[in-house]
């Protein structure tokens, strides 16, 4: 309680479920899932086709990269529960 404004849990559930948050969830976690996909593989004369197999010459994946996919999911995993919230937000 600072100044004396203190937010209820249901107001600051309808600050978090707003469409801009929402939004700018969605499109950060879709940033941090393109990313990894972009920067894995330099495109040369052998490879000039566009595929989801971004993994290394041994077969595996770089941790930065899965790091990266993780925390898009988890961004947009919350925009999703929070647009969920934001319908049913919208009857009370």
């Amino acid at each position: 309680m600072k100044n004396g404004v203190v937010l209820d849990p249901l107001e600051i559930l309808k600050l978090l479920s707003s469409k801009p948050i929402v939004v700018g969830l969605a499109i950060t976690g879709a940033v941090f899932t393109i990313l990894p996909n972009l920067f894995s593989r330099k495109p040369t004369v052998e490879n000039l086709t566009i595929d989801d197999d971004s993994e290394n010459r041994d077969g595996t994946r770089s941790t930065r990269g899965k790091l990266a996919n993780k925390i898009g999911y988890w961004f947009m995993g919350l925009s999703v529960f929070l647009f969920i919230v934001a319908g049913f937000i919208v009857d009370l």
